[in-house]
């Protein structure tokens, strides 16, 4: 094959890269709308799913451009939203993308097929896919496939040629099915990382043979993880929680498939670790309940690995989970686990969010005292930390998250110029470039705001906060419930600005809602 032809087909490969990352933006897209216009009407997400034959947890995922519905029930949808055939049209103009993109996609393969000089005897994929720069792994989920785009870099020729030889080894061994499922899981597990070439191949051969795992595979995994969780606060959970599910799929290989027993303990370790970080994306996502279960998980294998610190970021990450479902008892009873747990460690910071869940819960249970005691003393236990920690499960966890934190509480609890006075405190502790946590103190600050009837300075902290709400579902229902609290001043000038802003940036319809319409039941 000459240079030119290689060229050709990295032209074609980035395309169809550009053309699916359209398709999903557009998914997206509509999924914020139907969200946003389901509010406006003032419909919950189990009403909407009632109607149309579905459960409340799919309706999250549909707004959350997971998964679709057919065209009849769009027309079902925009009815019951009120939104006058926009959805409808939005939906076939995902349709179209959607049939653009997979006629662009069948064209390419055909293309690929026929410049290949040899076909390996097994349906594996096309060398060409393996060497470009971007690897697209489709896993069938429902009604639309999901994609992940993993970026190798540079000098990945020698690498595809390296991971495909050991592809066609665990086939097999173990069969089509369950060899490509875990050799995609590398790939994927991997896509967010600056692994090199020799250390992909090294993951690889563990997956083949998880005899051949040592303490640069179980680095690597801890590494995986460690870049994963700090481009979430970036990025959203939602664009790297697949890569999570991939690298505890390949976790889960090497623990059952004969590891050595002296790394049996190390992997149980970042076993829990990935767990409870899939259990913070689930409930940052909304779904809760889905996240207990992989709470439930990481408890287990930190309690396999004799980790107490591990097994109180695990019970305090539950109590937030229960906490979100509005199950006081079960959010009560996983803090206080977590506060035991963590005092057998001399981890501070690890205490301060122990205590930080029992305050929430408190909240939750309607103890104004008791939960402001809680927060007291988390900052108490963060006033004795030096530094970052590093070695800590809460190392990201500072003075600004416990004031964020209790903004939320006192907002709760209708104590609204505590809680502006916290949410206030709390943004102050924050730097613009973590993403999510600045963001979800504005949106906490713009409801304390609300609540205090300022509603022009609401409307301005609102909208500052309007272009990264996005970022995650549980936030964005954060910035839905402080809008809706702003109803009765619909007609103001501040709140028809914000507005505008809002539909901008897809957050809500851009015909403003009718008046009484403020309901927010996600």
């Amino acid at each position: 094959m000459t240079e030119e032809v290689w060229d050709t087909a990295g032209d074609d490969e980035a395309a169809l890269a550009a053309e699916l990352a359209a398709v999903m933006a557009l998914r997206r897209s509509l999924g914020a709308h139907l969200a946003s216009y389901r509010i406006a009407a003032g419909i919950s997400q189990r009403y909407l799913g009632r109607a149309l034959g579905k459960t409340r947890s799919m309706i999250s995922k549909i707004e959350n451009g997971i998964r679709g519905l057919p065209a009849a029930l769009w027309r079902i949808a925009d009815d019951l939203c009120h939104a006058q055939g926009a959805l409808v049209a939005e939906h076939s103009k995902l349709v179209e993308a959607e049939q653009a993109y997979r006629a662009h996609r069948r064209l390419y393969r055909r293309q690929a097929q026929g410049e290949q000089t040899q076909t390996p005897a097994l349906a594996l994929p096309t060398w060409s896919a393996l060497i470009s720069p971007v690897v697209l792994l489709k896993n069938d989920d429902g009604a639309w496939p999901r994609t992940t785009l993993i970026t190798l870099g540079g000098g990945c020729g020698k690498l595809a040629e390296e991971l495909m030889a050991v592809i066609i080894r665990v086939v097999r061994a173990l069969g089509r099915r369950d060899a490509m499922y875990l050799s995609g899981s590398v790939l994927a597990a991997a896509g967010l990382t600056e692994l090199n070439p020799d250390e992909y191949t090294r993951m690889a051969q563990a997956v083949e043979s998880p005899h051949r795992v040592d303490t640069q595979v179980v680095h690597n995994l801890a590494t995986m993880l460690a870049q994963g969780k700090r481009l979430e606060d970036t990025l959203g959970p939602c664009q790297v929680f697949e890569t999570f599910i991939a690298q505890h799929r390949l976790l889960h290989r090497l623990l059952t498939g004969g590891c050595p027993e002296q790394f049996r303990r190390p992997l149980n370790l970042v076993d829990s670790s990935m767990a409870t970080s899939i259990g913070v994306c689930l409930i940052n996502m909304g779904h809760p309940d889905e996240a207990r279960g992989y709470c439930a998980h990481a408890r287990k294998a930190a309690h396999d690995a004799g980790s107490p610190a591990l097994a109180a970021y695990a019970a305090a990450t539950t109590s937030a989970a229960a906490f979100q479902l509005g199950d006081t008892p079960a959010a009560l009873d996983n803090a206080s686990a977590a506060r035991s747990l963590a005092a057998r460690t001399g981890d501070p910071r690890l205490k301060a969010l122990a205590e930080r869940a029992a305050a929430s819960a408190y909240a939750l249970n309607g103890q104004y005292g008791l939960s402001m005691t809680a927060y007291d003393r988390a900052h108490d236990f963060l006033t004795t930390t030096h530094g970052n920690a590093p070695e800590s499960p809460a190392y990201w966890f500072h003075h600004g998250s416990v004031d964020s934190t209790r903004s939320r509480s006192l907002s709760q609890l209708g104590k609204s110029q505590e809680a502006l006075q916290a949410a206030s405190t709390a943004l102050a502790q924050y730097g613009p470039t973590y993403v999510v946590g600045y963001t979800q103190c504005q949106v906490r600050l713009g409801h304390a705001l609300v609540l205090s009837h300022d509603i022009t300075e609401a409307a301005r902290v609102l909208g500052n906060a309007a272009p990264q709400a996005h970022l995650h579902p549980r936030l964005t229902a954060e910035f839905h419930t402080a809008r809706a609290l702003m109803q009765p001043w619909v007609h103001t000038h501040a709140v028809t600005t914000l507005d505008a802003q809002l539909a901008a940036c897809g957050l809500l319809p851009a015909t403003t809602p009718k008046p009484g319409a403020s309901k927010d039941s996600l």
